[in-house]
């Protein structure tokens, strides 16, 4: 009983933190007593006694968590029908409603995680009762791996506790004493050790190793369990599913349009960021109020946009809209929340066949007024023109140039970037010039390609290497770097973050996974947040006064000459692409657990035996004849164990030959006569005997290894027990 507890306590624990880790707050005491009762039921002796311990303890919590009262089995109600529903409505909310969760508000989802700990505790501790380590440290492994699939947790640090976890059963099974103990503790912690700094240090592949996710617990096609996205800018690279899943269908609209779901207002520590707060509760059903970088003609209700928004497979909380929303009724969604930006937040992820409509307010001047706007900034741009919380003068201010390159000034890091958006917008009179001029260049003339897995060569800030070393990025690279120069030449600029317009097919726009991307919008005076994009291939949707999107009311106001002329002269080094989203997925951008774990495993194994092959070598460094011998002898002991062979401490050789003809039908009388000569035969013979008695082992142990399975010498060469075992003279 006690190396049951022992064997079981490390592999329960890791279990419950996995799983605890989609909740917030934890719920500790009911996990903590739902693993006890599942290590009580392998406590019995007898294994007809275990089974019907956990038969009984299944039941119970089963009954209790779906609610099921004590007498309603006496009455003959149906009480496997709200077991059922439990499990149902718990296992599918996870691929509805963003983690953690809430346990007091999903109580669903919160039986299903006990019920999960409960169910991976009751298999390890059975296993580790029925003295079966290999497995028992098998479903150790996948129990703390598939909640971690789920949340995203750190990877390494999970990998190590589940292989930890998993190295403690054969510890505790396969020891006897409290030397063995230290000596396994040691050995373990190496292998943790080195399995998590390699792993931490080794590119993964970012498909998931099993992508459970996709799998079908509801009855519903796989493309609609879910797609969720980090919407804070990410330069390490990106990647897409083969597979495209629809997220959003919009109906309304009939020009393409940019499809905002964010904005990023912060810039710092290298990156662009999410910065809202919340300003109130929308109304369920009418206008909202306007902010103050609002313009008037946002009150005009001729000027909205209507969508009417059905959500397919997009796992988030936020409204997708045209534009900036100035109305909305939330349907099904619930309670909304106002939030600055012109972002709207619902309480909770919005489920998968939602729908809700909304009214936009999406600017639409002529370039000539967007060139007239001027730069009367309000006191509520001024955090449109920091970078790292410092303050930068508006465009066309006086000295403004010497006033940035001042060693005073905070983000010398970043003055690379001012120079190049100085010389690129040279001449440039107005704020929408100098806007011009920086979005033709990332796609044309700058010589710019389009990578989504662009390699970092310096230590410099990633937008700064990648306009003035690399130029090859993606989506959030030009939009980082476009809305960066902006607001170091004064012009009021964030990135936004989304859809493009998607494909329309019958009066309906389908926008999928692969439609994701980051663009720029730049604020003018009197008009509001206008959409500029570029990034290469993708202007030709609703940021209908770009450069790129060859208005010809732009040529004729700004008389730059025949934009379509440019895109095809000036594209040195440009690679377009059609459709393609650009914002990163949480399946597919982050090295998976799965993976990690099964590269940790694999570490380990070999770790395991590398350490045992070079024990075994160090033996043999000797030249004298008896330690050779004796060396010869520790191998086969050790390899008799790590087969499971039992063996009484200070087996002599005619005890090692005896039990490897007994348990493996191996002949091991000629390997003892040489052994025996090297140790105690005449000197002048004993060197010639003890490399005998090697070349004797070795055709032993081959022999013995050709009759055993593929299974068991896996078992045998990642068993401790050659480490830990008794030793002979």
């Amino acid at each position: 009983m006690r190396r049951t507890l022992a064997a079981s306590a490390l592999p329960a624990l890791a279990i419950a933190i996995a799983w605890l880790r989609t909740e917030e707050p934890p719920a500790l005491t009911s996990a903590a007593l739902v693993a006890a009762l599942a290590t009580a039921c392998a406590l019995p002796g007898l294994g007809w006694a275990r089974a019907l311990a956990l038969a009984c303890a299944s039941a119970g919590l089963a009954a209790a968590v779906a609610g099921v009262r004590p007498s309603a089995v006496l009455e003959r109600e149906d009480v496997l029908e709200p077991v059922v529903r439990v499990l149902s409505t718990g296992i599918g909310d996870f691929y509805g409603v963003v983690l953690p969760f809430d346990p007091g508000r999903h109580e669903d989802m919160h039986a299903v995680v006990l019920l999960a700990v409960f169910g991976f505790t009751a298999a390890v501790t059975q296993l580790v009762a029925a003295r079966r380590p290999l497995g028992a440290a098998a479903v150790t492994i996948v129990a703390v791996g598939w909640p971690a699939t789920l949340t995203g947790a750190e990877t390494v640090l999970l990998g190590a506790l589940s292989l930890a976890a998993a190295l403690s059963v054969f510890v505790a099974l396969g020891v006897s004493s409290l030397r063995g103990v230290a000596v396994s503790a040691v050995a373990g912690t190496l292998v943790v050790t080195t399995a998590a700094s390699l792993s931490a240090a080794t590119t993964l592949p970012e498909r998931p190793t099993l992508d459970w996710r996709a799998w079908d617990f509801r009855g519903v096609p796989a493309a609609a369990l879910g797609v969720r996205f980090v919407w804070n800018a990410n330069y390490d690279g990106i990647s897409f599913p083969p597979t495209r899943t629809t997220v959003l269908e919009i109906e309304g609209p009939e020009e393409a349009q940019y499809w905002r779901v964010s904005t990023l207002e912060l810039f710092t520590a290298d990156h662009w960021f999410e910065d809202h707060y919340p300003q109130g509760i929308a109304p369920e059903d009418g206008e909202l109020p306007l902010d103050a970088l609002m313009p008037p003609d946002a009150r005009d209700r001729s000027r909205w946009l209507e969508q009417r928004v059905s959500v397919k497979a997009l796992v988030d909380d936020r409204i997708a809209a045209a534009g900036t929303p100035v109305a909305i009724s939330t349907g099904s969604l619930g309670t909304v929340f106002r939030l600055t930006g012109g972002v709207i937040r619902a309480r909770h992820a919005i489920r998968g066949g939602s729908r809700y409509r909304v009214w936009s307010y999406v600017p639409d001047p002529t370039p000539s007024e967007l060139a007239a706007a001027g730069t009367a900034y309000p006191s509520a741009t001024r955090r449109f023109l920091e970078v790292w919380g410092q303050a930068i003068q508006p465009f066309g201010a006086p000295n403004r140039s010497s006033a940035l390159e001042s060693p005073l000034f905070g983000v010398s890091r970043y003055l690379p970037l001012l120079r190049v958006a100085e010389r690129v917008t040279r001449g440039a009179e107005t704020p929408y010039e100098a806007v011009l001029a920086l979005e033709s260049w990332f796609r044309t003339r700058g010589g710019f390609r389009y990578d989504e897995r662009p390699v970092r060569r310096t230590e410099l800030p990633p937008l700064v290497e990648f306009v003035t070393v690399s130029k090859a990025g993606y989506c959030q690279h030009y939009a980082g770097a476009m809305a960066v120069m902006l607001r170091l030449l004064g012009v009021p600029a964030r990135v936004a973050v989304g859809f493009t317009s998607g494909r329309r097919v019958g009066g309906v726009w389908h926008v999928t996974d692969h439609d994701a991307h980051a663009w720029v919008e730049v604020w003018f005076p009197g008009v509001g947040w206008v959409a500029f994009d570029p990034t290469p291939g993708r202007g030709t949707l609703s940021g209908v006064y770009s450069f790129a999107s060859e208005n010809a009311q732009a040529v004729a106001a700004l008389g730059r000459g025949d934009l379509a002329a440019a895109e095809e002269s000036g594209g040195r080094g440009v690679t377009t692409r059609r459709g393609g989203g650009e914002i990163a997925s949480q399946r597919d951008a982050r090295p998976t657990l799965p993976g990690a774990l099964a590269l940790a495993l694999v570490l380990s194994l070999a770790s395991v035996g590398t350490g045992k092959w070079a024990v075994r070598r160090a033996r043999y460094l000797s030249r004298e004849p008896r330690a050779l011998a004796t060396a010869s002898r520790r191998e086969l002991e050790g390899f008799l164990r790590d087969q499971g062979v039992a063996l009484r401490p200070g087996a002599t050789l005619e005890d090692l030959a005896a039990a490897a003809a007994r348990e493996l039908g191996v002949d091991g009388a000629p390997y003892v006569k040489a052994a025996g000569r090297a140790r105690f035969g005449p000197p002048e013979g004993a060197r010639w005997s003890a490399h005998a008695a090697r070349r004797e082992l070795r055709a032993l142990l081959d022999e013995a290894r050709r009759a055993l399975s593929p299974w068991s010498r896996l078992r045998g060469f990642v068993s401790l027990r050659s480490l830990v075992g008794g030793r002979g003279t």
